[in-house]
């Protein structure tokens, strides 16, 4: 009988039920379905349902699925419905960047920042995970200084480290590739981001730059296939910010107020299509305060019109048993905002199967095509003109005037008539990773990759022979050039890792794990380019290189090679505290003489205080530490003699470059340690603040080894030679905090913020020579990249650098501070100082940035997101700006001062701040801005017009960079010169963009 009743207690009883998301109610396959306390588990199929024997004990059921939050529901019958929440913020939880293999957030000792492709602001139209990524990362600084269509951004990952590219190394799904400005964001499902060397030395002597990888999107096995189409409209203008011309003139006039030429005739256009010069008022009394009685242009709207931006996408993705596929399809046509456009197709497929049982592969292709006839136009005639010029006049063969004015400067519109240029490329990212799992211990992990990208140029211009003007763009007689450029990047790395876990393996009951990691690595990289260049066309066409009277080529390759050894050892006790350690030794084509590996180590540790407190508002608590060494290496042959060839009559000649090689070239690197904490407050059952988590992190670096070209004497044959001169250091903090501000039924509020401050200093310079370079300076003790220029005198008092006063003791009654600068009162001029008395004016790097992110969802289907970006304590050298003050007619011209008791817009006291172009600290203004970088508004119809056949109909409208608060007195604070000296530096750049969408997702 006691055998009888054992028997029925322990048979098993069988579950069947039906799984859905709880925003749409649709089914969702693919779900793990698991029995608590059981080893019993089943998976949900296409249809969202599934069937589970379970024993009779199994009292709860755990449901977890990719992107949802995972529950744990109790077993109340034999049939069962289960409604899963979205979790945004689950696919940050895992981790694989700076820690070689998918771990666990909470076990690892250094930041590794995360963003979901979900969290993308939905005003990113043009096809840029840089974009997606702007505000979006503390530490991140990411910068478009350029509205031109196909423009990448500048990124800055905590601060600068070299005065090479501060660009990162960019990942696809493990392996490298050369940059993100292509990368399609609808191909991407999340985006990680490391900025220290300690999980940069991962990557040696190539992540010293910090790395952003992208994880591509993928299918999900056993699910039916799910098509997404997408369809997105913009209208995108030019940021015009404050007035940058007076509004008056100083010119002479005659009795009805009409300009004069210097004849004392009126101005007016004359039969080649010039205008006459008008004669210019000039002495101390001289004011700009006469109004313009022709009619006058604004040469913007002339130049810039309102450009439209159209993007399609469609995407298939599912899966077999054991299977998955995703394929994605999509089409950028963009125009440019001054002329011409650019078009991009962009095709991918992900595709994993399960080959046999623990050996999996994986392959991820993406090929970019792209078309621009895009010319860059000069566009400091539309600025620095005469605003009665009318750039649109067309004589009477129908061509734009090309010299509109008698002053060298041609007009920018009129290039479209005689400049032809066509860009083709296409490039091709292929990855493949191997993994194969033994039953216990051992992973063995192969990914290789490849960058394949071909761009083939086309650039002509007609012959100009015949326009009648003295200006011409290009070469007056025509030219025609072709350039074929081919570059393939080749990554390959191999892995094994041993796993240990003491309870599992060895039946211990010490809850330790630990994890094994050696990798071999391997990185190719060939460039080539050839040129061809035709100069004498004939005035009609065919235009080629054959019919050209002059014949030129050139062309340059080079190839780099490099190999790394990586071994990585953490060990975990549970999840409460963990330490790491590990050491990377690169070889590399650029390494110096004799070809000695340069090695890199790394530690760090992480305790988890809140596994031991065990308190219900403190779910989450971590401490962590690290540091690290990652590295950058030198430039293609810096190390190695080279040559340039050139040709002489019917022969050629060889020359050596203006840089000498150095064969004893070192790494530059930088060892950086960090530290930092992060923490989940939760208010359970609480409407408002029921959820916050925090990151906040300290680091301090120190960059050695910092290649500089030094001077060299003439009589070496060289300019300059690249050594390692110099040392920064860097230190910085960065915090993070998102926070659920309200959770109701019928509405939820999400607020995020991101903050981060660096500072990098010169700390040292081995040859003790500052480097100046135009506006910037490198000087020990100040902060990296200065601008550096002279000053209006503040004083009467103030003294040279050699101790004399600039002001005689018996002069100083002749001057008074204006505006806080010293002003001759009778020239009404101000005194600058010498140009041997140079002052720090300011540098471009903010004092902080920071990012305000919020998003509402209302009933569900509405959802509201804005993102504002803020840039404080920079500076921006507004070198336009001073180019007008040249001219004479910058706003400030309008602007009234007083002056030994005189009141006026005196042309003598701005024009006397011009400074012929020198750098001189009236033009490095502060930079600081705040822009409403992100605003959307979705609304899902599918439930409003009760649509069956789809998952999603939404529309969405949305606004970018539509708001900028700021002091700046340029067109855009944020488009200026990205160089990593030469940085913030405005000079008649291409503004930034402010665009207005509207666009249509369906889902199937």
């Amino acid at each position: 009988m006691l055998y009888l009743i054992q028997g029925v207690f322990a048979q098993d009883r069988t579950i069947t039920g039906t799984v859905v998301g709880k925003d749409d109610g649709l089914p969702l396959p693919g779900v793990t379905i698991s029995a608590k306390g059981s080893k019993a588990g089943t998976t949900s199929g296409a249809s969202g349902t599934f069937k589970l024997s379970v024993p009779n004990g199994v009292t709860e059921l755990s449901f977890s699925f990719l992107g949802y939050s995972t529950q744990t529901v109790s077993i109340s019958g034999s049939e069962m419905k289960v409604s899963m929440a979205v979790d945004s913020r689950q696919l940050s939880d895992i981790v694989v960047t700076g820690v070689g293999t998918a771990t666990d957030k909470r076990k690892i000792g250094v930041d590794v920042a995360t963003l979901s492709s979900k969290n993308f602001a939905k005003s990113v139209v043009t096809g840029s995970v840089e974009q997606a990524l702007q505000g979006q990362i503390a530490g991140a600084v990411i910068r478009t200084g350029s509205g031109q269509p196909g423009d990448g951004a500048s990124i800055i990952l905590r601060g600068i480290n070299t005065l090479g590219s501060t660009y990162p190394m960019i990942l696809v799904d493990g392996v490298e590739v050369s940059d993100l400005n292509g990368l399609d964001p609808t191909l991407v499902e999340r985006v990680e981001v490391v900025k220290g060397a300690a999980a940069g030395m991962l990557y040696g002597a190539q992540g010293g730059n910090g790395v952003i990888q992208v994880f591509t999107k993928k299918g999900v096995r056993g699910t039916a296939p799910t098509i997404n189409f997408s369809s997105k409209y913009s209208s995108d203008q030019i940021i015009t910010g404050d007035d940058l011309l007076a509004k008056n003139h100083h010119y002479v006039t005659d009795a009805q107020g009409y300009i004069l030429d210097n004849n004392g005739v009126r101005i007016a256009r004359g039969a080649n299509g010039k205008y006459t010069e008008p004669a210019l008022l000039s002495g101390a009394t001289t004011v700009n305060n006469k109004p313009y009685v022709e009619p006058i242009f604004d040469h913007l709207k002339q130049a810039y019109r309102t450009a439209a931006t159209y993007n399609n996408n469609i995407s298939i993705s599912g899966g077999g048993e054991k299977s998955d596929y995703s394929i994605n399809a999509s089409r950028l046509d963009q125009q440019n905002v001054m002329s011409n456009k650019l078009a991009r197709t962009t095709a991918g497929i992900n595709l994993g199967v399960e080959l046999f049982k623990n050996f999996t592969m994986r392959s991820t292709s993406q090929v970019v095509v792209e078309n621009e006839n895009l010319i860059s136009g000069n566009r400091f005639p539309l600025l620095n003109s005469y605003q009665f010029i009318d750039f649109t006049y067309r004589d009477a063969l129908g061509n734009l005037i090309v010299q509109p004015k008698e002053e060298n400067q041609s007009n920018s519109l009129a290039e479209n008539d005689w400049h032809v240029r066509r860009d083709k490329s296409t490039r091709f990212v292929q990855s493949l990773n191997l993994n194969y799992k033994f039953p216990k211990f051992v992973e063995l992990d192969y990914k290789v990759g490849l960058d394949y990208y071909a761009l083939n140029n086309l650039d002509y211009y007609k012959n100009q022979t015949s326009t009648g003007q003295d200006l011409y763009f290009g070469t007056r007689e025509g030219s025609y050039e072709q350039s074929n450029t081919r570059n393939t990047k080749f990554n390959s790395i191999g892995s094994v890792f041993f796993r240990t876990d003491f309870e599992k393996d060895f039946n211990s009951k010490l809850p330790i794990t630990t994890s094994t990691q050696v990798s071999y690595d391997v990185r190719k990289e060939a460039y080539n380019y050839f040129n061809g260049r035709g100069v004498g066309l004939s005035s009609y066409p065919p235009y080629n290189i054959n019919v050209a009277t002059t014949k030129t080529a050139t062309g340059n390759s080079n190839e780099f090679l490099s190999y790394g050894l990586l071994f990585n050892q953490s060990i975990d006790w549970g999840t409460l505290a963990g330490i790491s350690a590990g050491v990377r030794s690169d070889y590399s084509s650029e390494f110096g003489a004799g070809g000695k590996a340069f090695t890199f180590p790394r530690g760090t540790a992480y305790f988890n205080p809140s596994d031991l407190l065990k308190l219900s508002w403190l779910p989450q608590w971590k401490v962590r530490a690290a540091y690290g060494e990652a590295g950058i290496q030198p430039g293609r042959y810096a190390r190695q003699v080279t040559l340039d060839a050139g040709t002489l009559g019917d022969g050629s000649y060889l020359t050596l470059p203006g840089t000498a090689s150095n064969p004893f070239l070192r790494v530059q690197t930088s060892k950086e340690f960090e530290a930092g904490t992060d923490f989940v407050l939760a208010n359970n059952n609480k409407a408002w603040l029921s959820r916050i988590a925090i990151t906040a992190t300290y680091w301090n670096r120190e960059s050695g080894d910092v290649i500089q070209a030094a001077d060299l004497s003439p009589s070496t044959g060289y300019v300059a030679i690249n050594d390692n001169l110099m040392t920064l250091k860097s230190k910085g903090y960065e915090f993070s905090a998102d926070a659920t501000m309200l959770q109701k039924k019928n509405l939820t509020w999400n607020f995020g913020i991101r903050f981060a401050h660096s500072q990098t200093m010169v700390d040292k310079i081995a040859n003790g020579q500052d480097v100046v370079s135009g506006n910037f300076a490198l000087k020990a003790g100040e902060r990296f990249g200065i601008f550096y220029g002279q000053v209006p005198l503040s004083s009467v008092d103030q003294l040279r650098p050699n101790g004399t006063r600039y002001i005689a003791t018996t002069s100083v009654g002749d001057y008074e501070l204006v505006n806080g600068f010293v002003t001759n009162k009778a020239t009404k001029q101000v005194v600058i100082t010498g140009s041997d008395d140079k002052k720090n004016m300011g540098d471009p790097t903010p004092k902080f940035t920071m990012s305000f992110i919020n998003s509402f969802n209302i009933y569900q289907d509405l959802s509201l997101s804005f993102q504002f970006d803020w840039n404080y304590g920079n500076k921006v050298y507004n070198l336009t700006r001073q180019w007008l003050y040249r001219d004479q007619l910058a706003a400030d011209f309008d602007k009234e001062v007083t002056i030994n008791g005189q009141t006026g817009a005196f042309t003598s006291y701005y024009g006397s701040l011009y400074n012929s172009t020198n750098p001189i600290s009236w033009f490095a203004e502060d930079g600081s801005f705040l822009r409403l970088r992100d605003l959307s508004l979705s609304y899902n119809l599918r439930n409003a017009l009760n649509i069956k056949w789809a998952k999603t109909v939404s529309v969405t409208a949305s606004a970018r960079n539509i708001l900028t608060i700021t002091k700046y007195k340029g067109l855009d604070p944020e488009s200026s010169s990205t160089g990593t000296l030469d940085r913030g530096v405005d000079s008649f750049g291409f503004p930034n963009l402010k665009s207005y969408q509207f666009g249509v997702n369906i889902g199937f």
